[in-house]
């Protein structure tokens, strides 16, 4: 049930960033309350750092708004603002902008310092362990103290925290206990709603056994909180989850209407694998509440805040790659983002009838669309793993056509309301039977995948084809080398003793000629193509070698030839090689930084991952001289040393996880500027 935020209105209510009166907007992660000029500060760093939402035209589920209004309440904004209120830091620390203040720059540093640097937060003790964190919010959760567990998580503490003595995460203890508040602050830092205890119960399921019916409820809405955002933005409605009907899939485009660029994207769309379709539902479930405040927005706001954000800011936790998808999602006309929704809508509901089909083959989350906020968690670490992100181009896709659903069970209307083949209230046995998936596109799937993996196969034998020719060219160069010199050392100029008279010339003549002949055999080949029976016999044969290989296309193969070519000069495969050692060198070092990370995680042993990164590191570095001619260069390399003793520093002194994390980043940043930076002289 959704409520009007403006008929539960407080008679005192303030700004939380500068005290103006009558704030008409409200940070909910934050558990703030924001006047309109403050806000537009906090619209601009992004819902990963403040989520916003209108006081007065929004419809807030009704634990929500209790949520924001008993923060409000137990003054959660001395928690961001803690060293404002120490009376002992100097007056000029303490300095907080006022209403009559302007925007740019006075309020617009301060809430920059406040909310994105968090520079007035209570840190927390030093020597207190992340997990003492999590432990005290695991017990915090079950009482009604908002304000403790937000400090807890301003703090550093997981909102995901598994207590193993327990059995149960934060948002199992919450649920129990009734406390449905403490579960929508939870569920905004980032708790998983689809966990499960070790009873196997999920956070829904424990508030029913708590007979706590109305959370449960609301805990399956935040299940399906991103497409449930999705179908009321396409077409006004919601699906009724306490009747089991958890989408309404709209009707989709015939097949003689779509046009050829719609079914391929529609194709490269199903050839998603699930955590990459999550992070797509992420990014549209973010523009949408973009699209949907900035509505608001521009209705609501005037002055200087009216400038509206265009696109989704830069979340720097997210790969470049993907923030740039994700601004571009803004470019979108309303037609065509509407495609997009019901596009993915459609394919989403036929994942989860697959999902249905093999319950236990699954080894992801229960749900493949998960939560808003879950789905946040899972982006994060997708992106921190590996370091290096491969972006996928128009090649990765094959040229498929989309695989059609059968449509008959939908009404010709605009959409008909249909039930979920997963209800997580009821065992998995006790699915509708109008979910079943058709064989036949169960079968397709499996010979498309199929199909990959021998062409993946098949082009790895064709790459060690090409690389025992390109070391059967870097030997015959080597000969060559040596024949040349050997060449030199044998050739002398002739004396008068030796010089036989002919007849028609004398001696001098004779002489003379012998001595120009001299010079030019003197002289060593310029290239590689000098007339030399041996080099000339041996690319045939290559050429031969690299035309004959089976399956390769005429495309590849002319590139091939074209880059072999052009590696027959000796520099040039000098050049070659040096770069394949340093793009190899670098990759252990990536390694070495996965390998920290994971085991910085699962608080296992550093100062042994250190050292591997010390070796890699090394090796790397072996490659340039201790002074490089280009400047740019040294200053590289001396990024990636300072960074390599950073590393091993804050392995070896036992730093916080957050130090490592930094370190480990920055040499991985080192090593990537100096992989872009080096170019061989």
């Amino acid at each position: 049930m959704m409520i009007s935020r403006s008929k539960h209105r407080s008679s005192i209510e303030v700004c939380s960033d500068c005290a103006a009166s009558d704030p008409s907007w409200a940070s909910i992660n934050r558990g703030l309350l924001l006047c309109a000029e403050c806000c537009s500060v906090h619209r601009s760093m992004g819902r990963h750092i403040s989520h916003v939402k209108s006081l007065r035209q929004g419809c807030w589920p009704p634990s929500l708004l209790a949520m924001v209004q008993a923060l409000t309440a137990q003054n959660v904004n001395s928690i961001w603002e803690h060293s404002l209120l120490d009376t002992s830091a100097p007056k000029h620390l303490r300095k907080k902008p006022t209403p009559k203040d302007p925007l740019h720059p006075v309020k617009s540093e301060f809430i920059l310092a406040k909310h994105l640097r968090l520079a007035y937060v209570l840190r927390a003790r030093r020597d207190e362990p992340p997990s003492e964190l999590g432990r005290q919010l695991h017990s915090a959760v079950r009482s009604s103290s908002l304000d403790t567990c937000m400090r807890l998580l301003a703090q550093g503490a997981d909102p995901n925290y598994y207590n193993q003595e327990k059995g149960s995460m934060c948002l199992h203890v919450a649920c129990r206990a009734g406390q449905p508040a403490q579960a929508e602050l939870l569920v905004a830092w980032g708790a998983d709603v689809t966990a499960r205890d070790s009873a196997g119960n999920t956070p829904s399921e424990c508030a029913r056994l708590g007979g706590h019916n109305e959370l449960a409820c609301r805990i399956t809405e935040l299940v399906y909180e991103a497409t449930d955002r999705m179908i009321y933005f396409l077409t006004g409605e919601r699906p009724d989850h306490a009747g089991g009907r958890h989408y309404i899939v709209p009707r989709a485009h015939d097949t003689h209407e779509m046009t050829d660029v719609a079914k391929a994207a529609r194709g490269k769309l199903q050839l998603l694998p699930n955590h990459l379709f999550e992070e797509l539902v992420m990014d549209i479930y973010d523009e949408i509440d973009r699209r949907e405040t900035e509505a608001v927005w521009q209705t609501s706001a005037t002055g200087l805040e009216r400038c509206g954000v265009a696109f989704l800011p830069v979340n720097p936790a997210l790969s470049a790659p993907r923030n740039q998808g994700r601004q571009k999602l803004a470019r979108l006309s309303a037609p065509e983002f509407a495609t997009l929704l019901r596009d993915v809508l459609v394919d989403a509901t036929r994942r989860q009838r697959i999902a249905s089909l093999h319950p236990r083959g699954m080894t992801g989350p229960m749900n493949p669309l998960l939560s808003a906020s879950h789905l946040k968690h899972m982006s994060h670490m997708s992106d921190d793993e590996p370091l290096y992100d491969s972006v996928a181009s128009d090649d990765d896709y094959a040229a498929l056509a989309p695989i059609e659903l059968d449509m008959s069970s939908f009404d010709p209307k605009a959409g008909e309301t249909v039930s979920s083949s997963y209800n997580p209230s009821l065992p998995t046995e006790q699915t509708d039977s109008t979910a079943t998936q058709p064989k036949e596109e169960i079968e397709t799937l499996k010979k498309e995948l199929d199909s990959r993996d021998s062409t993946i196969n098949e082009l790895k034998s064709q790459l060690k084809n090409l690389q025992s020719i390109v070391e059967q060219l870097t030997k015959e160069n080597s000969v060559l080398k040596t024949n040349s010199i050997d060449d030199d050392s044998i050739i002398s100029q002739p004396s008068i003793e030796d010089v036989k008279p002919e007849r028609g010339k004398s001696l001098e003549q004779q002489l003379n000629l012998t001595e120009d002949e001299v010079k030019m055999k003197s002289q060593r080949p310029v290239s590689m193509y000098e007339t030399r029976e041996g080099p000339k016999n041996n690319w045939q044969v290559t050429k031969h070698q690299l035309t004959s290989i089976p399956g390769l296309e005429r495309s590849l193969t002319q590139g091939t030839l074209e880059g072999v070519a052009s590696m027959l000069d000796i520099d040039c495969v000098r050049e070659q090689l040096s770069v394949e050692v340093v793009q190899v060198r670098a990759e252990a070092v990536t390694r070495a930084i996965q390998e920290l990370w994971c085991a910085a995680r699962s608080h296992r042993s550093l100062p042994d991952k250190a050292d591997s990164i010390r070796s890699a590191t090394g090796s790397l570095l072996a490659l340039f001289p201790q002074k490089c001619d280009d400047p740019s260069l040294q200053h590289v390399v001396d990024e990636l040393r300072a960074a390599s003793e950073k590393v091993t520093l804050a392995c070896t002194s036992q730093a916080p996880l957050d130090h490592v994390r930094t370190a480990a980043y920055d040499l991985a940043k080192a090593t990537k500027l100096l992989v872009t930076h080096y170019q061989p002289t």
